[in-house]
């Protein structure tokens, strides 16, 4: 039996437990729940840290274990609920299915799953020896190209808003016919595939090659009314799931609810009988649930293995704000009412929707060196209500932290996702993450609403492996300035109080960002009040779109597919960009070119503007910086307004003479070793005479402490 700490009580929980026991490490109880009624009656006579000790195996819920104020530790005296040492036990949202299979035909097997009509179950994902398996779908599952193998396009040429139907292509499209077209599920991109959305099949007519569209389409914020980031046209590659005549491949599946029978083609027969098959029902499983009056506080999850939660892209989604993104708000652990609480090192396993949700008032908690892998949206979200935060009530979170976490191969199911999403929310901090393969970004921040966040120390590659636009981080900042300046026509741009809503400064520091798309670091539409410093950006730039108050210095671009620059200026601004590294190859080039006024390669490129401002400076400051490229001289392209009217290509000379750069120089500037990844600068760098300082590349990503059990690589 472990030593007891005096200061601490304990209590365990067994799969071969029984709540009619006392909790002891010998005398097990079976349930989470159980332990948690025990933990409330110690309470009251016991003021130290409680702690449960879970032992490994399988807890099979039947309702979200959810905490509330009543279950609250203090800063003495935590409440821990956590793995037992050497073990990993699992939460599960679902269901052991432990019916017989037998052959139904053409490597297809069966069985049945209900014994009765109160028992039908109905599920949207099939976990089978605990890999997540595809539901029958026409084309098949291929994932060799994310986002473009395993799809095919519609015939049409464009799609009226709202998309009520669409026609498909007969030549390419099945040759089956379905029987329970109404179950289907089509899935497809935007136009300009910033995202992708979900709908219902209302009915199939074959004689037109029409697919009527039922519920969904609502998974993007139509803020731009169809065209832009909800538009569809024949370019938008689509898949449809849940049809039973294209179950025809290796690990498919298909529920049939109406007769309570499970179809299955496996990889190999002779495993059939021994696998292991587990379906979600809940869509949560753990739930903090206080009011920002009577918060839950100084509670701890920790050490579980998170699994089994039902997808929901077709449940409501809201816009929380006038950035792109719907969003639903739910989560395998969702948390609201909530202050000093923690979720360490637990693995979010294929969890249906959002891993982890921070809805609303949310203080001082902690997120800190999980693993969140294959989840079917996001990865860690925190979204307030503004028109909530009112006086003294203060809907959003806040004060957050959410570090050290490995989070990739998320966005199963939505694209419009990221590892870390941001909305109406003030002063969270994002740090030593590692985040990689994503459909999307892998930090948004949807909206300027209060700002103050800090975004640093973060190692980030290999994003927006589906969508075009944007890269590692991206934001949007469609407050009230933005949208009264867009009410006022294109040319009417001019810098003025953005802070109305991007009070505090967001703090952009110490990451790496590895990729090649967009312009890396996206501030887009409005996005103000930022400092962006320190930062290693491989294969990406930055852009400055339409906002104000924007300090870029001391960071080092090498061969962004796009270079840097302004898009969209505002009269007056106060941005700056001085003191950078800016090198560039007239090889690098985005793959997704999604300017719409031309097609353009920016051939070795040092900037980039696309409709600097009308008249006056273009920026407060832009100076100190040291540029080179294989080309051997310094270009600067410019688009200016109405947009492809006229471009300019402007010497070094050129470029001085509209003040810009006067100080700046270009030469090479004398990585240490780039080729093995170091780019801090040798002793003798020209930089370093612009006032660029050397910092620290190394101390990126997770943390030493990350679970060693968890790590993958």
């Amino acid at each position: 039996m472990n030593q007891v700490n005096h200061s601490t009580r304990e209590l365990y929980v067994a799969t071969d437990g029984s709540d009619a026991n006392i909790g002891t490490e010998t005398a097990p109880f079976a349930t989470l729940d159980r332990a948690k009624e025990e933990v409330r009656k110690i309470k009251t006579e016991f003021k130290g840290s409680i702690t449960v000790l879970v032992r490994g195996g399988t807890y099979y819920l039947q309702q979200p274990l959810s905490f509330s104020s009543e279950d609250s530790g203090c800063a003495e005296g935590l409440i821990t609920y956590m793995a037992y040492p050497g073990e990993i036990p699992v939460i599960s949202g679902g269901k052991n299915i432990t019916s017989e299979w037998r052959h139904y035909q053409n490597g297809i097997y069966m069985c049945e799953l209900n014994s009765g009509e109160e028992d039908k179950i109905n599920f949207s994902q099939l976990f089978i020896n605990g890999k997540r398996q595809v539901r029958a779908r026409f084309p098949n599952y291929d994932n060799s190209d994310p986002g473009k193998s395993g799809m095919i396009n519609p015939a049409l040429t464009k799609l009226e808003w709202p998309h009520k139907q669409f026609q498909f292509d007969s030549n390419r499209f099945t040759s089956k016919r379905w029987a329970k077209s109404h179950e289907g599920v089509v899935h497809m991109f935007g136009k300009n595939y910033w995202g992708n959305l979900q709908w219902q099949v209302e009915a199939v007519d074959w004689d037109t090659n029409t697919i009527h569209l039922g519920k969904g389409g609502f998974q993007i914020n139509d803020i731009m009314q169809g065209e832009e980031a909800t538009g569809i046209d024949q370019y938008s590659r689509y898949f449809i799931e849940n049809i039973f005549e294209e179950l025809d491949a290796p690990n498919e599946w298909y529920l049939d609810c109406d007769n309570g029978r499970l179809y299955w083609m496996p990889e190999d027969d002779s495993a059939v009988q021994k696998a292991l098959v587990e379906v979600p029902l809940l869509k949560e499983v753990v739930e903090f649930r206080g009011t920002q009056d009577q918060p839950v506080q100084h509670i701890v999850l920790s050490g579980f293995r998170i699994a089994h939660t039902a997808s929901t892209f077709l449940d409501v989604y809201e816009a929380p704000s006038l950035g792109d993104w719907s969003i639903h708000r739910g989560g395998a652990v969702y948390m609201e009412g909530t202050e000093h609480c923690t979720v360490t090192h637990c693995f979010f396993d294929a969890v249906g929707g959002n891993a982890v949700f921070l809805n609303n008032y949310n203080r001082y908690n902690r997120i800190y060196g999980n693993r969140i892998s294959e989840a079917g949206d996001s990865g860690v979200c925190l979204v307030g209500s503004k028109h909530l935060s009112m006086g003294s009530n203060h809907a959003y979170p806040s004060h957050n932290d959410i570090s050290n976490n490995l989070i990739y191969e998320i966005g199963v199911f939505g694209k419009q996702t990221a590892a870390v999403f941001i909305s109406v929310s003030s002063n969270n901090t994002i740090s030593h993450n590692h985040m990689y393969n994503l459909p999307r970004a892998a930090i948004c921040i949807n909206d300027g609403t209060w700002g103050g966040h800090v975004i640093e120390f973060n190692d980030i590659h290999d994003t927006v492996r589906e969508t075009g636009d944007h890269g590692p981080f991206n934001s949007w900042g469609r407050d009230r300035f933005w949208c009264l300046n867009q009410s006022h026509g294109p040319d009417s741009h001019g810098a003025g109080d953005v802070k109305l809503d991007a009070k505090e400064t967001v703090l952009i520091r110490q990451n790496r960002f590895v990729d090649n798309k967009g312009w890396g670091i996206d501030l887009d539409d409005g996005s103000s009040n930022y400092h962006i410093y320190n930062n290693l950006c491989i294969g990406i730039s930055i852009k400055l779109r339409e906002g104000d108050y924007r300090t870029v210095e001391n960071n080092i671009f090498v061969n962004p597919a796009n270079p840097p620059g302004i898009h969209i200026g505002y009269e007056g601004n106060h941005d700056r960009f001085v003191r950078n590294i800016i090198v560039t190859n007239s090889h690098s080039s985005n793959p997704e070119v999604d300017i719409d006024f031309q097609k353009r390669d920016s051939n070795g490129a040092i900037y980039e503007f696309i409709g600097p401002p009308m008249k006056g400076n273009w920026m407060k400051e832009l100076d100190y910086n040291l540029f080179f490229n294989d080309i051997g001289n310094f270009t600067a392209i410019v688009y200016f307004r109405p947009l492809g009217s006229k471009t300019t290509h402007y010497s070094l000379q050129e470029w001085r003479k509209l003040g810009f750069d006067k100080n700046s120089i270009y030469a090479n500037p004398l990585f240490k070793d780039p080729d093995a990844g170091d780019y801090s600068l040798r002793s003798d760098s020209p930089a370093l005479q612009l006032g660029f300082e050397n910092f620290d590349m190394n101390d990126v990503g997770l943390l030493p402490d990350f679970p060693k059990h968890w790590l993958i690589y």
